[in-house]
């Protein structure tokens, strides 16, 4: 992946402070929308521990995060509050309580047009 185009993503993951989190599994389609907190290509989110989004990830990684401006695909994985890496302060907060983390490697994304539909471009993250 060149830099620029990573700069491009990690700004983009940085600038949101909530996103919707979708899976599929066991539990059918299900999406919460959770505070979060990127570091590098990683997406936090902070999940409460009964959510249907944490037993779907249970059988099945694939993923998509969505906010206004862009969607992401990737793989989750749960993570307890205690291995969130130390500049994620979301697993610190007083709103973490009963709750775990879903960090989201970002494979691909595709960023919005600010106005009409479709996406404007799409980034692979995969790439080197």
């Amino acid at each position: 992946m060149l830099e620029l185009l990573r700069i491009r993503v990690k700004n983009a993951l940085t600038a949101e402070p909530a996103a919707t989190l979708s899976t599929n599994g066991p539990g059918g389609i299900q999406a919460g929308f959770f505070p979060c907190q990127a570091d590098d290509l990683t997406l936090y989110s902070l999940v409460p521990a009964a959510s249907d989004v944490l037993y779907n990830l249970e059988s099945e990684a694939s993923v998509v995060v969505t906010t206004p401006g862009w969607q992401l695909e990737g793989q989750g994985r749960i993570l307890p509050l205690t291995q969130a890496p130390p500049n994620i302060q979301l697993a610190r907060s007083p709103r973490a309580a009963g709750c775990l983390l879903v960090a989201v490697t970002c494979q691909r994304i595709h960023f919005n047009w600010s106005e009409g539909w479709g996406y404007r471009e799409t980034i692979d993250c995969n790439g080197g």
